[in-house]
């Protein structure tokens, strides 16, 4: 079991609010964000446990801050994030290609975007057909957003937040 100290608090709150950040910044263009790339960062330097609580405290300011806590979204978008780190700290624990973990960012994002279908339809009373039809641009935005920011700013990321970890380490 792992036990989360003061150290991990601070740096899961400070991701966190890198995280929340970037994505409200980013927000007057239509799904191009840094989430999908951060969090498969997140989830290969910090691992499964640390990167679930970022993912966590991410998703509740989200709700909050967009005025839409709303239970039947809640748990699609929680969901929706909570599969990069699952996946990312089991099946590619050992990968560190980006362009593997790119590809992989296309397909984080299009399932992220696919679960919303379910409570759209179900709040919105749409056909599933016509809500994917509508909404498939956003989701190859989003796709494209992800893929590009994995494939160029992973390694660069990766040493620099290893080298701070190392660094805090040592002291």
């Amino acid at each position: 079991m792992h036990r989360i100290t003061v150290k991990d608090m601070a740096i899961i709150a400070v991701l966190a609010a890198l995280l929340f950040a970037q994505e409200q910044l980013l927000s007057f263009l239509p799904n191009v964000q840094l989430t999908v790339f951060l969090m498969v960062l997140y989830s290969k330097a910090l691992g499964f446990i640390r990167t679930s609580l970022i993912v966590i405290i991410h998703t509740i300011l989200d709700n909050l801050f967009m005025a839409s806590f709303n239970i039947a979204y809640f748990p699609f978008m929680l969901i929706g994030w909570m599969i990069i780190p699952i996946v990312v700290c089991s099946l590619l624990k050992k990968c560190e290609s980006p362009l593997l973990l790119a590809l992989m960012g296309i397909l984080f994002s299009f399932i992220y975007s696919w679960l919303f279908i379910i409570p759209n339809v179900i709040i919105l009373d749409v056909n599933a057909l016509d809500y994917f039809i509508a909404d498939i641009i956003y989701e190859i935005i989003l796709a494209a957003s992800s893929f590009i920011t994995i494939l160029w700013l992973y390694k660069p990321c990766r040493n620099v937040l290893n080298n701070i970890m190392n660094k805090e380490a040592k002291n």
